[in-house]
């Protein structure tokens, strides 16, 4: 009797020492923690409403010109890094979008995005700005997974398309890639998500998802050595200013968990169907990239009839922010190349 009471205390104490931590945690992080509006909240910043789904949304150029949409990464993320593209307006017509639930774009109900949503959503794009002609594709990371798993599905109404550093093209890809950026709680990543789980919990305003996407943007820019993503960047050092807006955290957990099977073993297929697709594909990685670099990318090229790979010097895997010239003289080249050739 004496030993359960004893065990009890103790148990009490350890209770009462986390709370006291809980109440000093929160007491240290308060201050004043936002995440930008989406357009829900913000009608000023510019969007488009297509099928009934509204999107943050700009396009560059002349709309006579051969449409070129850029499909950014995450999922969940926004366009914010490659807005380098907008370069290709002199010649094009560039679209760039929020995807459904993603950076500025307004947050919805996450059960209805999924990866069947995403290609119907940027095939309505497709269509909405391609008027009725084929278009160019350009993918950044995620963005290249979503526009690969496009091209299997409408190899017609692409005539180039562009896949800069997609994460992982099927399961086998998935498993390789998963292992290669395993996050390891070292004391300063543990410490870090601490301090940033505890600085949401002072996130007002913006909506209910406003917390999360502050939680999940902020993890995605600590710049520590013992960042899971270091070896995507020259020296480990990722870029942290100007690259994105904000995480769509519903969003993107909604995607990647589409990709894990009831076991948590990887089931995709993003690269279905390209066969029919025969002319070229650019796939382009940074110099630097050291764990989905060009080896990497070369075994994934093998998915389809024809590609070619193009290496930017100087650049990690945020290419068109860390290289913008080199990466924009590359695909220009491409998108300048008649389809056939």
């Amino acid at each position: 009797m004496k030993i359960i009471k004893m065990l009890g205390k103790a148990a009490l104490g350890i209770l009462a020492g986390l709370v006291v931590l809980f109440l000093l945690f929160y007491v240290l992080t308060i201050g004043e923690y936002t995440v930008p509006a989406t357009v829900a909240q913000d009608p000023s910043l510019p969007h488009i409403t297509i099928n009934e789904v509204t999107y943050h949304a700009e396009t560059f150029g002349d709309p006579s010109n051969p449409a070129v949409i850029t499909i950014h990464g995450g999922p969940g993320g926004d366009y914010r890094s490659i807005l380098s593209l907008q370069a290709l307006a002199d010649e094009y017509y560039v679209v760039f979008f929020d995807q459904r639930g993603a950076g500025l774009s307004p947050r919805g109900d996450p059960e209805e995005i999924t990866l069947q949503s995403a290609i119907s959503d940027l095939d309505s794009v497709v269509e909405y700005y391609g008027r009725g002609e084929p278009v160019n594709l350009v993918g950044h990371s995620w963005g290249a997974m979503l526009a690969s798993a496009y091209l299997g599905r409408y190899p017609q109404k692409v005539d180039h398309i562009v896949l800069a550093e997609p994460g992982f093209l099927n399961s086998e890809f998935a498993e390789e890639w998963a292992a290669g950026t395993q996050m390891h709680f070292s004391s300063g990543l543990l410490t870090y998500f601490l301090k940033t789980k505890f600085e949401a919990l002072h996130v007002n305003g913006q909506g209910k998802h406003a917390a999360d996407d502050y939680f999940s943007h902020q993890i995605n820019l600590y710049q520590g050595d013992d960042h899971p993503q270091a070896g995507y960047y020259c020296e480990g050092d990722k870029p942290s200013e100007n690259v994105s807006w904000r995480f769509g955290a519903a969003a993107g957990n909604a995607i990647f968990q589409e990709a894990v099977d009831a076991d948590g073993n990887f089931d995709v297929n993003l690269a279905e169907g390209v066969e029919d697709f025969t002319d070229t594909v650019l796939f382009m990685t940074g110099e630097c990239q050291q764990l989905i670099g060009a080896e990497f990318q070369g075994r994934q090229m093998a998915l389809f009839p024809n590609a070619e790979l193009a290496v930017i010097p100087d650049a990690g895997h945020e290419m068109f922010f860390e290289n913008p010239e080199a990466s924009i003289a590359v695909v220009r080249d491409y998108l300048n190349t008649p389809s056939g050739e």
